[in-house]
Parts: C-alpha cells; sequence; structure tokens
C-alpha cells in the first residue's frame, strides 16, 4: 500500500471565545487561541456563493482540516495570517476523517 501525501501544508490558528470577570465583577469575552490548525485552501464555487446567499451569509474561503469535533460556529474563530475569519458553514466527512469550513470576514 502507497503513503499518500499530505495535502494540508497551510497553518491557520484555531481561536476560542473564553469569558472571564474582570475587576469590577463583569463578564468580559476575548478571543484566545487554542492551536494551530492544519489547512487546504480548496476555494469557493458558484453553488457555494448560490447557497450562501439563501441562507444571508457569505463564503469568502473555504478550507478542509483534520476532523476535530470540538470546532463549532458559535464558539470558534479561524485566523489565517493577519485576518480573522468567521465559520459560516461546517461540513463533516467522517469516512475520510476530513472537515470542510466555509469561512467569512469579520465585520
Amino acid at each position: 500500500m502507497t503513503r499518500l501525501p499530505n495535502h494540508l501544508k497551510w497553518r491557520a490558528t484555531l481561536l476560542k471565545l473564553i469569558e472571564t470577570t474582570g475587576a469590577d465583577d463583569r463578564q468580559d469575552k476575548s478571543w484566545q487561541p487554542v492551536r494551530t490548525l492544519n489547512y487546504e485552501d480548496i476555494g469557493t464555487t458558484a453553488q457555494d456563493v448560490y447557497l450562501a446567499k439563501q441562507a444571508k451569509t457569505d463564503v469568502v474561503r473555504k478550507i478542509r482540516c483534520r476532523l476535530d469535533k470540538s470546532i463549532s460556529r458559535k464558539n470558534n474563530r479561524v485566523q489565517i495570517g493577519d485576518d480573522i475569519f468567521l465559520i459560516t458553514r461546517i461540513y463533516l466527512d467522517e469516512e475520510k476523517k476530513m472537515m470542510e469550513l466555509s469561512l467569512n470576514y469579520v465585520d
């Protein structure tokens, strides 16, 4: 059996929403880095843009990474370089142990 090449050659930072209590007992929310995320940029198709418009969202970038069920749309964001992206859609491929993340710019 031949060894398959690793296509996940790019690196991003996975951010998680952390709630802390400040000095005046107010809750502060901040995005803290959790780990490095290896990914492959797969690009957006016309169908992705069309489905995003129906859901009243936008898709700027689409990436493929290893399966991690702890990643959610609400509590996670992805930082690629200096840009921070919001996760708009997650597609799981459990047979190949991969997941696709549709990303949008944070307003």
